[in-house]
């Protein structure tokens, strides 16, 4: 362990269960990614905007904070949705075949 400023840094990296809050967010974010596949256009278009609008919303709940608190780029995570998207609905069940490696690859 490194000292910063009077604090032990910790390099532990095992995994722990997620507090109440994460998995509000967590849930935020899987039901955005699922409702892009909803049968209803309107619950469609929410997730859509939702998800690939780019504006400056920092609210806790916006997509860019979501997965910022994950430690996802929310760029890589959006092309990985694009390109989910761009396939034949058939091909693409709910929460199946996103490949979000290069969301984490971006990480340092």
């Amino acid at each position: 362990m490194r000292m910063a400023r009077g604090r032990f840094l910790s390099t532990d990296t095992r995994p722990r269960a997620l507090q109440s809050e994460e998995m509000l967010l967590l849930a935020v974010l899987e039901q955005a990614i699922a409702d892009l596949d909803h049968s209803c256009p309107a619950v469609r278009a929410d997730a859509d905007a939702y998800i690939f609008s780019y504006d400056s919303d920092y609210s806790m709940f916006s997509f860019d904070s979501v997965c910022a608190y994950f430690k996802l780029s929310p760029d890589a995570v959006r092309e990985a949705l694009r390109g989910r998207q761009q396939r034949p609905r058939a091909a693409a069940p709910p929460m199946l075949g996103l490949d979000m490696s290069a969301a984490f690859a971006t990480l340092s």
